[in-house]
């Protein structure tokens, strides 16, 4: 397995893989899927400011990790999001989450970078990616019209 910079032909793999992590891991029936969008965004985190990495084994994208960069809103420098975490095979998350801190901690314009972790993952991933270096917790909440 090999971890890469996305190729603009990969772009429809890595939407399908967006579209499965968020019909399978928690589902929010309330909200319609929009391919198009996730296409958009997955082109512009093609530059070189963001990053979009795949999986590939055997030539086939078995997952991907979607980041894009902005200024901080309240802080100077930058702040990265990980839009798009998810893989069909644990070690091709593994590996993509590791490439991921060290290709953050390479660049020393990010001041902060965020992963959201849904609430029902294994406590195993929480633990893993403190290892890498995320270990500063944070809670949300939405608001999401319709839903009960």
């Amino acid at each position: 397995m090999i971890i890469r910079k996305t190729k603009p032909q990969d772009v429809d793999s890595i939407v399908e893989l967006a579209v499965e992590s968020v019909s399978t891991i928690a589902p929010i029936p309330e909200l319609k899927i929009d391919r198009d969008a996730m296409r958009d965004t997955i082109e512009l985190c093609l530059q070189p400011a963001h990053l979009c990495l795949v999986a590939e084994k055997d030539g086939v994208i078995v997952g991907a990790i979607v980041a894009q960069v902005l200024p901080g809103f309240w802080f100077h420098k930058l702040q990265c999001s990980v839009l798009m975490h998810y893989a069909r095979e644990s070690g091709a998350w593994v590996k993509l989450m590791r490439e991921f801190a060290r290709w953050v901690k390479g660049r020393s314009g990010i001041k902060m970078a965020l992963i959201e972790i849904e609430d029902c993952h294994d406590p195993k991933i929480l633990r893993f990616i403190e290892r890498l270096g995320f270990a500063r917790p944070s809670s949300n909440r939405m608001y999401i019209r319709g839903a009960k």
